[in-house]
C-alpha cells in the first residue's frame, strides 16, 4: 500500500471521531428547551424574544450565536409585557468590577464574555426615570449556564412559588417590586 493510501486511511477514523463527538455533545434536553420556545416571530437580532430565555441559545456552543454572560429582559410592570426601554441594568460582580447595560426597544439587554465575565456572585440592580430596583439575591453561578446570568432562567412567567415573574420596574399599582 502506498504512503498516500495509508495516510488517506488514517483519516477515516479520526473523521468518524469527530463526526461522533459532534453528535455525543447534542443534548435532547437542551434542543427540547429550544424547541419548546416556538418559532422566531422577529428575526434574529438584539429584539427578538424578550423575555425568553436568552442563554439557552445564547450559549456559545457552537459560535453563533454568541456566547451571552448576561442576558434578559426588563419590562415596565410586572402585569404587562411592554418593554421597558433605556433601562440600565447594573452588574457588580464579587471582585467588584461592575457593568451598566443598557436595554433596548424590546427591553433585552446583554453582554459576552469578552465584554464582561464576571466573578459570582454578583448583584443586580435597574434603574430608569430616576428610580432604581434592586434585585433582593445575588446571582449564584451555580453551574449551568441557563442560571448563570440569564435572568429568565428564574423571572418567568406566571409569578408563583418557582419564580417571581419577569423582571420588571413596577409593581401594577406603581410600587417597587419586591
Amino acid at each position: 500500500m502506498t504512503r498516500a493510501a495509508l495516510e488517506s486511511r488514517a483519516l477515516v477514523p479520526a473523521a468518524l471521531l469527530g463526526a461522533i463527538a459532534v453528535v455525543a455533545s447534542c443534548d435532547p434536553v437542551v434542543d427540547d428547551a429550544r424547541s419548546a420556545l416556538g418559532p422566531d416571530v422577529i428575526h434574529p437580532g438584539p429584539l427578538h424574544r424578550p423575555g425568553q430565555p436568552c442563554l439557552l441559545c445564547h450559549d456559545g456552543d457552537f459560535g453563533d450565536p454568541p456566547r451571552f454572560t448576561i442576558a434578559g429582559t426588563v419590562f415596565q410592570t410586572t402585569g404587562s409585557l411592554v418593554a421597558a426601554t433605556h433601562a440600565t441594568v447594573n452588574v457588580v460582580d464579587a471582585t467588584g468590577a461592575s457593568i451598566a447595560l443598557s436595554t433596548n426597544a424590546a427591553g433585552n439587554f446583554y453582554t459576552t464574555a469578552d465584554q464582561f465575565a464576571p466573578t459570582y456572585p454578583f448583584h443586580v440592580s435597574v434603574t430608569s426615570g430616576g428610580r432604581t430596583v434592586l434585585m433582593e439575591t445575588v446571582v449564584g453561578g451555580n453551574g449551568t449556564i441557563e442560571e448563570n446570568g440569564g435572568c429568565a432562567s428564574c423571572h418567568f412567567d406566571p409569578a408563583g412559588p418557582d419564580s417571581p415573574g419577569h423582571v420588571a420596574l413596577t409593581l401594577d399599582d406603581g410600587g417597587v417590586p419586591p
